[in-house]
């Protein structure tokens, strides 16, 4: 069988491109001949992870596209029709985000067509991709504190204005509809996103194949809790959705009401780094929020073995990779009441869920958390981590993967 997997680009580091990384290297592993079919591909940070996998780029322009119109619908066919020359060879090929997703639809190929759904593409369908957010704009009027809650009205003033008239957004959203239709079957990474795209495709496979996590072997041995003093990690991209505002002001309540010291650890950045900084600075003791950025694997360890705790309420997360990493560490996991973290967490059983806008809920949780003896500390640590293991990794994960490919 002829394997493609075709992914709309792999020049940044992502979450999407890692996933695909490791479906590819497992497809090999097992004896198939995966290729990838991409618009971009950064050899220096990717090679050496996809050494082996055929990498066929596709080009992203060619002077012709001049005589087919200067919209980003009208690119977005010209690249589509390029594409599925590049795709016509293969048995099955399988589609990992939009836009490939709906070039693959609309690619008139003999192959088996599938689409990997992480996500709906959430730009273009930003209620039904984004349902939580959609309820708390309704519930606030946009008055929400949190960053995420003024993002999100900005955006959807934008996008419902734009549906309103012959723009390339309302284009985009039509094509995406109209080309998903092409599609052989559509898989989910989550419940969570298998509902998205139901609501707004009609039509998503019930059962879901969770993203493989690559887990240490063994696991870090802890023993308890630091009681002396308690501190707390943030791991991810410091953007509006990440809603990492919200867990400044929980860990604000929290630190008011401690005995002794706390300290919160925020590694990664993105384009809110700035504003959390300075809103740490305004609610929070001097020099108690450390905002560490992107760190190498060795200090990054170092940052995960320091702290006791994981907390993050992303919010309309499709899976959330950290939470099972975070607990493969020994952490204990807070996350928000919805989306993938809330299946990661078995609806509370692995970990604390909690409302995602309420810093209070974040402070009463990590009360509890410290509240806890050793031993039910310990309970909780081999409990996430044993079930983490079970559902996510390559064990778990990769005969589900093959077996999608023997589906007729």
């Amino acid at each position: 069988m002829r394997l493609g997997i075709f992914h709309p680009s792999f020049e940044a580091v992502g979450g999407a491109e890692l996933l695909a990384t490791s479906q590819l290297q497992h497809y090999r592993a097992q004896g198939a001949t995966p290729e990838l079919i991409t618009f971009g591909f950064d050899s220096s940070r990717w090679g050496k992870h996809l050494e082996g996998v055929p990498v066929h780029l596709v080009r992203k322009r060619e002077w012709t596209d001049l005589f087919f119109g200067w919209s980003r619908l009208a690119k977005l066919r010209r690249r589509g029709v390029r594409a599925s020359r590049s795709l016509q060879d293969y048995d099955t090929v399988i589609a990992h985000n939009f836009p490939a997703s709906a070039m693959l639809g609309a690619a008139p190929i003999r192959a088996r067509k599938i689409w990997q759904c992480n996500e709906p593409p959430r730009g273009i369908h930003l209620r039904q991709a984004n349902p939580t957010l959609t309820a708390r704009l309704q519930a606030t009027a946009g008055q929400g504190e949190e960053d995420a809650c003024g993002q999100f009205a900005k955006d959807l003033e934008i996008h419902d204005q734009a549906m309103k008239g012959e723009t390339s957004v309302r284009a985009r959203h039509a094509y995406d509809l109209e080309s998903i239709g092409g599609l052989g079957l559509i898989y989910a990474i989550s419940e969570f996103s298998r509902d998205n795209a139901r609501a707004i495709y009609g039509r998503c496979r019930e059962e879901v194949i969770y993203p493989i996590v690559r887990f240490p072997a063994g696991g870090r041995d802890r023993s308890g809790l630091e009681r002396l003093v308690r501190r707390v990690l943030v791991h991810s991209r410091l953007e509006p959705f990440k809603n990492i505002d919200t867990v400044i002001r929980g860990f604000h309540t929290f630190q008011k009401a401690s005995p002794v010291p706390c300290e919160l650890h925020v590694v990664g950045d993105g384009p809110l780094r700035n504003r959390l900084e300075n809103l740490a600075t305004e609610l929070c003791r001097a020099g108690s929020v450390q905002f560490h950025g992107y760190l190498p694997d060795a200090d990054l360890r170092q940052v995960y073995e320091a702290c006791d705790v994981l907390a993050l309420l992303t919010l309309d997360e499709p899976f959330g990779m950290v939470y099972p990493e975070a607990a493969a560490k020994g952490l204990l996991l807070i996350g928000p009441d919805h989306g993938g973290p809330l299946e990661i967490l078995d609806g509370g059983k692995l970990g604390w869920t909690v409302d995602a806008f309420s810093p209070q809920a974040l402070a009463q949780a990590l009360e509890e958390v410290w509240s806890l003896d050793d031993a039910e500390v310990g309970r909780r640590r081999e409990l996430a981590d044993r079930a983490c293991r079970s559902r996510y990794s390559i064990e778990a994960v990769g005969p589900q993967l093959m077996a999608l490919l023997s589906e007729s």
